[in-house]
């Protein structure tokens, strides 16, 4: 009876344990249900700044339009509604993989965008994808309407100040986008500042996510009362940025909590001499006040009287020594030397004309150098031919990945070595100053000819003796139809054509094509001519006169 007793309590405690066994096992298998129909995890969606999201629909292969696709995607985000802006045929442009897209639109919610990347996968719809990129804003004369009622409803007129802060957030951009970081968005904005507010004197621009200024060009002709801006909670990445306000008379200047280098404030301090304000800080500029070595007694006397004379501990003047005016400052040892600059020059050169700067001339230049460029004018303006080079230009470049992207960025170049002129005009035990001068061609192109000048600091460390650039200045201008001729001719060469040009009668283009076509052999060039002259071939607008000369049969 005992035995039959223990066997049913361990029948008993069987079950209990199949029972518990399988209440494990059903969950996870109610946990797929709830996810059935997808085979894998999918990434979740970034959240975006701006709170709009980008849906790329890929259906061209599921034989299914447009509004069938949009109804399924409202079943299989139900209960959500489906509310979404700027639909439209096709990717966007602005990103590689988003080309291909058959039809684009966004929705405004983070839930929603989730929701679409969670569920937008399960068939018939063959691939969908969601970013956090904004809108791409066709900025056209209704919109231009828009941005200038909200600009003027945030206008302080009696402070003569315009707060677009969060100008994307704001209220009546409810079911629209609007964002100053997109150019032409900020371009528009400025002009409607420059026609509606010519007395703007306050700009506040913080929290906008903004990383380019170059709409700003020109500001201070379109505002110039304009004298305190803020810039705070931006994207600002450089202060080559803030260049487009040299110009403006800035007392005020605002552009905490942007990722710029540190110990950017002495840089500020330069590019903007009036300013007072710094990130809500007061700036006081102070002269150097010269130091003056007195006596005990002359001391007490200051300090017992109500002088305004500031102290200063001196413990020892060293008058400033300059230097003697000398011809050259070449040391002793220049002469030797002035080869293995050349041979420097050559090889930079020959690396700057290859296919790939970024690489090839990375080894002539400082982790830290210093680059500044300048165009020739034509006039008052600047030329078509700056294109390449007008970004650049005026600008001091810090650092050599910078210097490389901006040499990437021009256009193929092939240096003349007839033309090069070199100067040495400094010669130290670890440092040199060269001065080069010359002509280049843009795309192997002779009529695309450009005229440099670039003024070279070469230093080394006391270990090494190799050479690099610390310090570059470079001049580009273009060179004129009436200097090409002559600066590829010797005076030999002029000789040989003029000799020509009276014994033939020829213009002096005509005489040169002769001689350049004989290598500049002058027997071979009046032989040519004397044939091609019998038989008839030379126009006659290739003589000086107005008549042939004799055939000398």
């Amino acid at each position: 009876m005992s035995n039959r007793q223990d066997q049913g309590i361990q029948n008993a405690a069987v079950d209990r344990l199949n029972q518990k066994v399988s209440s494990i096992v059903v969950q996870p298998s109610s946990r797929k249900s709830r996810y059935e129909g997808r085979s894998h995890w999918r990434p979740t969606v970034p959240i975006s700044p701006y709170g709009w999201y980008r849906v790329l629909v890929f259906s061209q292969y599921s034989g299914y339009t447009v509004e069938q696709v949009l109804e399924k995607l409202r079943v299989a985000v139900a209960p959500r509604k489906l509310k979404y802006y700027y639909l439209h045929e096709g990717g966007e442009q602005d990103v590689e993989r988003d080309k291909r897209a058959t039809f684009t639109f966004y929705v405004d919610s983070y839930k929603l965008a989730a929701e679409l990347q969670l569920r937008g996968h399960q068939p018939p719809v063959v691939g969908l994808r969601v970013n956090d990129r904004p809108p791409l804003i066709q900025v056209d004369e209704a919109y231009k309407w828009k941005l200038r009622k909200v600009i003027m409803s945030r206008y302080d007129a009696k402070r003569r100040c315009l707060n677009l802060c969060r100008f994307y957030a704001d209220d009546y951009w409810k079911r629209e986008f609007c964002a100053l970081q997109q150019f032409e968005c900020l371009e528009a904005t400025i002009d409607i500042m420059e026609r509606e507010l010519p007395q703007l004197r306050r700009l506040l621009l913080d929290n906008n996510y903004m990383c380019h200024l170059g709409s700003f060009r020109g500001v201070e002709q379109r505002l110039p009362r304009l004298h305190s801006i803020s810039l705070q909670r931006n994207e600002l990445k450089t202060l080559r940025e803030l260049r487009v306000f040299q110009r403006l008379h800035l007392t005020e200047l605002r552009i905490k909590r942007n990722p710029l280098p540190r110990n950017y404030e002495q840089q500020v301090l330069m590019m903007f001499p009036a300013l007072c304000m710094l990130n809500g800080r007061s700036l006081r500029r102070s002269l150097s006040i010269p130091t003056v070595r007195l006596s005990d007694s002359e001391i007490d006397g200051v300090i017992n009287s109500d002088s305004d004379v500031e102290l200063v501990s001196v413990t020892d003047i060293k008058p400033m020594i300059m230097p003697e005016p000398r011809v050259t400052y070449l040391a002793p040892h220049s002469l030797p030397m002035q080869l293995g600059v050349r041979k420097f020059v050559r090889r930079y050169l020959k690396a700057f004309d290859g296919g790939n700067r970024m690489t090839d001339l990375k080894r002539y230049y400082h982790e830290h150098v210093l680059v500044s460029l300048t165009l020739g004018q034509e006039g008052a303006m600047l030329g078509l031919w700056t294109t390449p080079y007008a970004a650049y230009s005026r600008q001091l470049l810090a650092c050599r990945d910078a210097v490389l992207h901006m040499f990437a960025s021009w256009p193929k170049t092939l240096h003349l070595p007839a033309t090069l002129t070199l100067d040495l005009t400094l010669v130290e035990s670890c440092r040199l100053c060269v001065s080069i001068t010359g002509s280049f061609e843009e795309n192997g192109s002779a009529a695309r000819r450009r005229h440099y000048m670039r003024s070279f600091l070469l230093t080394r460390s006391e270990d090494t003796a190799d050479f690099r650039i610390a310090n570059e200045l470079i001049y580009l201008s273009r060179v004129g139809r009436g200097e090409r001729q002559p600066a590829s001719l010797n005076p030999i060469q002029q000789n040989l054509m003029s000799l020509l040009s009276a014994e033939t009668k020829l213009k002096l283009r005509w005489s040169s094509k002769f001689l350049k076509d004989t290598n500049w052999d002058y027997q071979q060039a009046l032989l040519a001519f004397q044939t091609l002259l019998r038989r008839r071939q030379i126009p006659e607008n290739a003589f000086n006169g107005s008549t042939m000369p004799e055939q000398n049969l």
